[in-house]
């Protein structure tokens, strides 16, 4: 094997050096090659990160925005994988390299190489998730039923609680990593990409816990780490001397307490308006209160097992990607197009859009203009709790995206600190309601992540930061084929030896 690379998704560098000793793979990489922290990109989505990181070029330049974004159309549309963006694995593959990718997020639907694919989530229930497709029965048979995803879950409202959700997650992390095993034995690829998510979904939810001695789930953080470390010394005994070994997060992450519903802030100042202020349309609310009542009443298990059954079109809207997607549909369908000046997404950093046309009294405000207004509403806001005034970070299209796909970017895109944690940017609208001190997850993403890489070419014990953009340009670099000049990245030849 040529390359391995180990995605350890949302892997925080803070935690890893505060636990540093309790995960002896990770510091073996460190010691005998390169660590460092590695900037993601805007947004610190593992969609769009993982595409830039495996194509070396931003967000505007694959059109890939995240799982879930509105186009300029004002449709709800997915973010997805394609041969045509460029990733590394593909151009190892049309030069005759075998390829394996394993479980990286948005690559559904799975596509032809020179090897095999096996998609990560989001994937539909009861679609195709492998290439070749006979595939997905040998991997179903192997490790007991294979799982993409834990479907339908969040903690405080399923039975069980956390406990349930935990032993879901082990699960769904010891397929995975056997899934992966197998595959290595199988097809012997020469180049081989895979993720592995359980520390994301762990730290969304159990971050609270941390510190909190009194909690039994005060140690479920760092008990992942260890475990996620275990997996990388199990996966690198399929490495040959000659591999290089790349482990990375796409980002990091950071504690969160508190929601801005940023749409019903634009909507205070008049920046946003409602086609009917009075009669807000919901999207979707019967599979909105389905989901809760079957997370309510049901086990994982049964969950799990009604999930597999059913409809592909009915499973669908009942997981946390269709929630999403009747979030964002719920915006489009009562926005005032002609009225509004601005709306966001949301996000890890709240993607805002301005001046998407000429409103019905005739005036044009420039973008630029309306954009200065919205950094001094978040220039002056402050915590409604304790008075503290918040931290805003803002990223500005013309700084952050160029590319063919530039103008359906984000005029702006804000992320929202206290001195000690993140503010969560909700794109919920309607309510009336701006902050929220229960938000749906403890943790939330940040650019900074981790990264190293070690190999008979890789000089020891360096310390390196890097961009996320940085590390496709430098693998194709390793492999002796071409950097196409497109690249955003640059090859990090500081760390050859």
């Amino acid at each position: 094997m040529k390359l391995m690379t180990i995605g350890l998704d949302g892997v925080s560098p803070v935690l890893v050096e505060k636990w540093i000793d309790h995960l002896p793979n990770l510091r073996g990489l460190r010691n005998d090659g390169v660590q460092g922290v590695l900037e993601s990109v805007v947004p610190p989505s593992s969609v769009p990160a993982w595409q830039c990181f495996a194509t070396g070029k931003n967000p505007a330049k694959i059109g890939v925005w995240g799982f879930i974004s509105i186009g300029p159309d004002k449709r709800v549309r997915k973010g997805r994988t394609t041969p045509d963006l460029g990733c590394f694995w593909d151009k190892c593959s049309q030069a005759g390299q075998r390829v394996g990718v394993f479980n990286v997020p948005g690559t559904y639907p799975p596509y032809a190489i020179n090897g095999f694919m096996v998609s990560g989530f989001p994937t539909p229930p009861g679609k195709v998730w492998s290439y070749p497709k006979g595939l997905m029965s040998k991997i179903d048979r192997a490790v007991g039923g294979y799982e993409i995803d834990v479907p339908l879950t969040k903690p405080s409202e399923m039975r069980g609680g956390e406990e349930a959700y935990l032993a879901q997650v082990e699960r769904l992390h010891r397929k995975s990593v056997n899934a992966a095993k197998l595959l290595l034995e199988w097809f012997n690829p020469q180049v081989f990409v895979m993720t592995l998510q359980g520390i994301d979904m762990v730290q969304h939810d159990f971050w609270r816990y941390m510190g909190n001695d009194g909690s039994p789930y005060s140690n479920v953080v760092r008990d992942w780490y260890v475990k996620l470390d275990a997996a990388v010394g199990e996966l690198r005994r399929f490495a040959a001397p000659e591999t290089t070994t790349l482990v990375l997060s796409d980002h990091g992450s950071a504690p969160v307490s508190t929601s801005l519903h940023v749409n019903e802030l634009l909507r205070a100042e008049g920046l946003l308006k409602l086609r009917n202020s009075r009669n807000v349309k919901q999207s979707g609310a019967f599979y909105t209160k389905m989901r809760q009542l079957i997370l309510r009443s049901l086990t994982p298990d049964a969950i799990r097992a009604i999930y597999k059954v059913t409809p592909s079109s009915v499973a669908h809207k009942l997981t946390v990607s269709a929630k999403l997607e009747r979030t964002l549909t719920h915006l489009t369908e009562n926005i005032d197009w002609e009225q509004s000046q601005a709306f966001s997404t949301g996000g890890h950093q709240a993607a805002i859009y301005t001046n998407l046309h000429q409103n019905k009294t005739g005036s044009n405000t420039e973008p630029d203009e309306v954009v200065s207004t919205i950094c001094g509403l978040f220039n002056n806001l402050r915590h409604p709790r304790t008075g503290e005034k918040l931290r805003p970070v803002f990223h500005f299209r013309k700084k952050v995206f160029w590319g063919p796909y530039e103008n359906e970017a984000p005029n702006l895109c804000v992320e929202l600190f206290s001195e000690k944690e993140k503010i969560h940017m909700n794109p919920i609208l309607g309510g009336g309601k701006m902050w929220s001190f229960s938000p749906h997850l403890s943790a939330e993403h940040v650019r900074q992540g981790f990264w190293s890489m070690v190999g008979p070419n890789i000089v020891s014990g360096l310390r390196m930061d890097a961009s996320i953009l940085d590390l496709a340009p430098t693998v194709l670099s390793l492999l002796g084929l071409g950097v196409s000049p497109d690249l955003d990245g640059r090859v990090l030849a500081e760390m050859f030896k």
